[in-house]
């Protein structure tokens, strides 16, 4: 008898994270709940969604390049590891809420694991064909590389709504719309410092060191409760050309004019305040057109007012130091009580709301939460200088200081560092941890600053 050969109902699909996904905006807003691996699995299935499909084919896959890039759990045989996941996609359900109504979809309709051949085969829902097709307004696109790197669920949602707005270049959502997109269950992480560590600093140090988008947030508070996050998104400058597609190169080729334009403006603005051609030429260089455009109209609206006097001097100096926006989060964040404005960026009203979570943890939660905190010992020197920077500024009001003033400053900047290794060292104390090791440090002033300080306290601990 003749042997027939067998035919394979689909093509073989290659998994390519250079492909782009594209998703209607409404998906990116709905609620949902995937492991980290079934979110790999769709987003790979949404990587291979064409513009020109006219209906969500079915995809077939090698089980062994999908595990590359899933994941294994240790002590499971990859290919029975990859069978749960898929099985468990049938069951998982996509929420939708449109015009008052709410739909709840299967997220696949297809699942067929081969176990002897070692494929997947997986359909979406036909009824999820308006998010990923057909779409002309409202939607959102992006490189796959740039999610199936990250390792948190969260980093992975809030990198969409994040990506969303790009050209915004912010977001603010409430902690209950956040909580709600993220799908995070009342009873977790209901106190702010928890969902602050676990969530958003987690997803903030893994999209910024692995997306095409970095980001910064301020807290937002009603009284002296954090109820909303403002997302400031700027792209990454690891994007190169090759990101981009033909569709965004001729976007900024017609926007080429409008900007020459914008730059024109700068000129005759900074012109206007005194700054000289090449200092404007160097402003223009270094700067973005945004950053360029806020200190000048703070520069502008204080030189009305009567409080600079050199405003050639001030309008470089605010552009260096960024003051309108160290302005903008004052006036967030000060507390309604205190009657003098002062510079309070966030991380150090950050540093109060510590207290509260500590006191609601055991000691071994205590130590690990500060020691997630406070975080490496390379960032808890940039973030002393930032602390010492800061207190400088402050002390330092005309903008052409005598000698007196700036030694003033400084002095001022010393002490600030030495308050905060002080209180590091106490929390340390209070949690029975080692202080810092003069040898760990790696900045030569904060190195001397903390010796000295460490001699003074405890003689024998350099």
């Amino acid at each position: 008898m003749k042997k027939t050969s067998v035919v394979q109902p689909y093509d073989l699909e290659s998994i390519n994270i250079k492909n782009w996904v594209t998703k209607s905006n409404i998906l990116i807003e709905s609620t949902y709940k995937l492991s980290l691996q079934e979110q790999r699995i769709l987003l790979i299935m949404a990587s291979k969604v064409q513009p020109n499909d006219e209906t969500l084919k079915t995809y077939r896959f090698r089980a062994k390049d999908f595990i590359e890039i899933v994941g294994n759990k240790k002590g499971t045989g990859f290919y029975s590891y990859l069978k749960e996941i898929v099985n468990g996609l049938q069951t998982k359900i996509l929420t939708i809420k449109e015009k008052g109504r709410q739909r709840n979809y299967n997220w696949v309709i297809t699942s067929i694991y081969e176990e002897n051949e070692g494929y997947i085969t997986l359909q979406f829902h036909p009824s999820l064909k308006y998010l990923f097709l057909e779409l002309k307004e409202k939607f959102t696109s992006y490189q796959l590389e740039n999610v199936v790197r990250l390792n948190s669920v969260y980093s992975i949602r809030i990198y969409e709504l994040l990506k969303q707005y790009e050209r915004l270049r912010k977001r603010e959502l409430t902690l209950e719309e956040l909580r709600h997109f993220l799908a995070i269950e009342p009873t977790k992480y209901k106190q702010y410092g928890h969902f602050k560590s676990k969530v958003l600093a987690v997803a903030q140090k893994e999209i910024n060191n692995k997306t095409d988008i970095h980001f910064e947030f301020v807290e937002i508070k009603t009284g002296r409760k954090v109820t909303s996050i403002e997302f400031i998104i700027t792209s990454s400058s690891a994007l190169n050309d090759s990101s981009y597609t033909q569709e965004k190169k001729l976007e900024l080729d017609q926007s080429l004019s409008k900007l020459e334009d914008n730059t024109n403006s700068l000129e005759d603005d900074l012109a206007g305040l005194g700054v000289r051609p090449e200092k404007i030429e160097w402003l223009l260089s270094e700067f973005t057109k945004e950053h360029l455009e806020r200190n000048i109209r703070y520069t502008q609206d204080r030189l009305i007012i009567g409080d600079v006097t050199h405003p050639h001097s001030y309008v470089v100096k605010a552009i260096q130091k960024d003051y309108a926006k160290l302005s903008h989060e004052s006036k967030l964040f000060q507390s309604k009580k205190t009657a003098k404005k002062e510079l309070v960026p966030d991380f150090m009203v950050a540093a109060r709301e510590k207290q509260q979570t500590f006191n609601e943890s055991t000691l071994k939660d205590k130590q690990e939460l500060f020691l997630e905190e406070v975080g490496t010992q390379i960032e808890f020197e940039e973030r002393l200088l930032q602390f010492q920077e800061l207190k400088r500024m402050l002390i330092l009001s005309s903008d052409e200081p005598n000698q007196e003033e700036v030694k003033k400053a400084q002095e001022a900047g010393l002490q600030e560092v030495i308050r905060n290794i002080e209180e590091d060292l106490k929390k340390r104390q209070a949690l029975d941890l080692e202080p810092r090791l003069v040898k760990d440090f790696k900045n030569k002033e904060l190195k001397k600053i903390y010796k000295e300080f460490l001699q003074s306290k405890i003689p024998n601990k350099t």
